[in-house]
């Protein structure tokens, strides 16, 4: 019997063990939750089914053939599709990539610093460059600034010599005129009231009395002469003009400059006067109580009141007046 069931395959084994137990398909498949179509597979000797992994047919098998009572040797017997590798095979001998990186990034760090010296040696180079034009351009302009003092050093002392020369040289004339033709009126008019002598008598006297008067200024003294010219000379400065006196009951003149000029008065909210006015610019007002006034320059401006000035505080801020105050 042994002999038999050693020569029968595993799939007849499993069928002949099933209905030697009177039981069908169906009654296997309800007891040991297997499905009807594996066992049917398993029963034909089929032991790789699609979609299923060795590992779970192989337990479909042992779980079969223990319900059966069949020896446990029996699972071994079939090939469920697993492959195995055997022990004797060797593994293959790793392979030895040669690694490049470090020459590459030791290679780039190398071109890395030399771009950054070459930057570095041209920004130098035109600092260098920018400097000696600016180093240049300076010496240049003083020199320049010197010849020009130079040049015009000896100008203004010619053109001051000269100017005291001729100074100098009108004074003595005009004291040289003016002395001998104040005698000649005197003479002629002492002679007139005298007599009144013949036109040739006249004439002779006339010549002689201005003759004398030549010798005299002549023989003044140096000492007398140099003391005249050395009397400092009167500067004719010209008076500034006094304002015309005005019936405005108030006057407001720019006299220099530019000033912002604000005038209101209590009863009106509209401002009478409210800009920036200009030199010689010139506001009048009447017909008011009571003027209130914003100054924006006092030092421009000059303020008449019923005919009096009014004194501005000259301190570089901006005025505020109350007219009357």
């Amino acid at each position: 019997m042994s002999e038999t069931l050693d020569t029968l395959s595993l799939g007849l084994q499993l069928k002949n063990a099933r209905e030697a137990l009177n039981l069908s398909i169906d009654d296997v498949a309800h007891k040991t939750n297997l499905k009807k179509s594996h066992i049917e597979s398993l029963e034909n000797d089929i032991f790789i089914l699609a979609n299923v992994p060795p590992a779970f047919v192989r337990g479909y098998v042992r779980k079969y053939v223990s319900f059966l009572r069949l020896p446990e040797s029996l699972i071994q017997q079939a090939n469920y599709g697993e492959v195995t590798i055997p022990k004797e095979v060797k593994k293959a001998a790793p392979i030895k990539v040669s690694n490049n990186h470090k020459s590459q990034s030791r290679w780039v760090k190398w071109l890395t610093g030399l771009i950054l010296l070459c930057a570095i040696g041209m920004t130098l180079a035109w600092w260098w460059q920018e400097h000696k034009k600016d180093e240049l351009s300076r010496d240049s302009l003083v020199s320049s600034s010197e010849v020009a003092v130079n040049q015009t050093l000896p100008a203004l002392e010619t053109t001051s010599n000269t100017g005291t020369e001729i100074h100098l040289a009108s004074n003595h004339e005009e004291l040289a005129l003016a002395a001998p033709a104040e005698n000649t009126q005197e003479g002629v008019e002492l002679e007139h009231s005298s007599e009144t002598p013949t036109p040739a008598q006249t004439v002779q006297e006339m010549s002689q009395a201005v003759d004398n008067r030549q010798e005299n200024a002549n023989s003044m003294p140096l000492e007398t002469a140099a003391a005249i010219l050395a009397e400092p000379q009167q500067e004719t400065v010209a008076e500034e003009p006094v304002p015309a006196v005005s019936n405005d009951e108030l006057r407001i003149e720019i006299t220099g400059g530019q000033s912002w000029i604000t005038v209101r008065t209590p009863k009106s909210k509209k401002s009478l006067a409210e800009k920036l006015y200009n030199s010689g610019d010139v506001l009048a007002f009447n017909n008011n109580e009571q003027y209130r006034l914003t100054i924006g320059a006092p030092a421009n401006v000059k303020i008449y009141y019923k005919g009096e000035q009014v004194p501005l505080k000259v301190d570089g801020r901006v005025a505020r007046i109350k007219l009357p105050q």
